[in-house]
């Protein structure tokens, strides 16, 4: 259950319509106040200058991976992630009224989302172009104004927009979902341990050197503390440098995360707690 509530409006990555802007509904309910922004930094921005008090940015989905732009957001913003909240992802096949299959001369959609729907893709029109484009609200919007161009979004961007609705589920898996992070800064209020299941995420830095690796996964086993997510970026400080994304369950109160966590400290790994959060549910 949501623990966070807010008055403020929450930034988010736009315009209306958009995935992340029905996460964020999901997450704070249908009357949240909420201001949409063009690009991923743009919401770390917002939050980072204290424009907005909270941010949500989409994290990984089940089926294409992690966001990279969102990874290397945490790298370089110095902000907190307090929340988490899933969304089963169905994709739409949405065009202009009066357009049939057969006039279809483009697909725009976000790049995830073509990643998603591939098969569909391959299947039912493997010659036709299919574009790139910020987010797959901007792709509705496009197949409203250009003609012979369809758009692969969401039901609530065909409501919008205005469009009709030639295919639904076109995903090629149907357990769709990704996970979205609710962000803010680290303002001093202890981080919130929910009743149930709890998650806590961290940025481990290593040396390129043999052994980095192992120094900084062997504390998480030593203490029987369950990893549940570990991806590695370009830490961008020098060359062939890595930061590692790890995602944990339990809480960094918990007595067997504080000796893991002390145990890093004593291999001289950088890390930094990200935040301890309730664990959303795959619903």
């Amino acid at each position: 259950m949501n623990e966070i509530a807010t008055t403020d409006p929450v930034v988010y990555l736009g315009p209306e319509g958009t995935y992340s802007h029905a996460a964020l509904l999901k997450f704070f309910g249908s009357d949240q106040a909420c201001i949409p922004v063009e690009e991923i930094p743009h919401v770390f921005d917002s939050v980072q200058d204290g424009a907005c008090r909270y941010g949500l940015v989409p994290v990984e989905n089940s089926s294409e991976g992690s966001i990279p732009q969102t990874l290397d957001c945490f790298g370089t913003y110095e902000l907190n992630i307090c929340g988490e909240v899933m969304l089963r992802i169905q994709h739409c096949f949405l065009v202009s009224a009066g357009t049939g299959m057969q006039d279809i001369k483009r697909i725009v959609s976000h790049q995830q989302s073509l990643g998603q729907c591939r098969h569909w893709l391959d299947a039912n029109f493997p010659t036709i172009d299919k574009v790139t484009v910020a987010s797959n609200a901007e792709a509705a919007r496009m197949a409203t104004v250009e003609t012979g161009t369809a758009a692969i979004a969401g039901k609530a961007a065909a409501e919008i927009y205005d469009l009709s609705i030639l295919e639904e589920d076109l995903e090629d898996v149907h357990d769709n979902t990704t996970r979205f992070a609710i962000i803010c800064k680290d303002d001093g209020e202890p981080s919130s341990k929910g009743k149930g299941r709890n998650k806590s995420s961290l940025i481990i830095s290593t040396r390129n050197e043999p052994g980095a690796l192992f120094n900084a996964l062997e504390p998480f086993k030593n203490h029987l503390v369950n990893l549940i997510k570990l991806e590695s970026r370009p830490s961008r400080k020098e060359a062939w440098s890595y930061s590692f994304f790890v995602d944990i369950e339990g809480h960094c109160d918990d007595a067997n995360i504080q000796s893991a966590l002390n145990d890093l400290t004593g291999h001289a790994l950088e890390f930094r707690v990200l935040g301890s959060y309730p664990a959303a549910n795959n619903d």
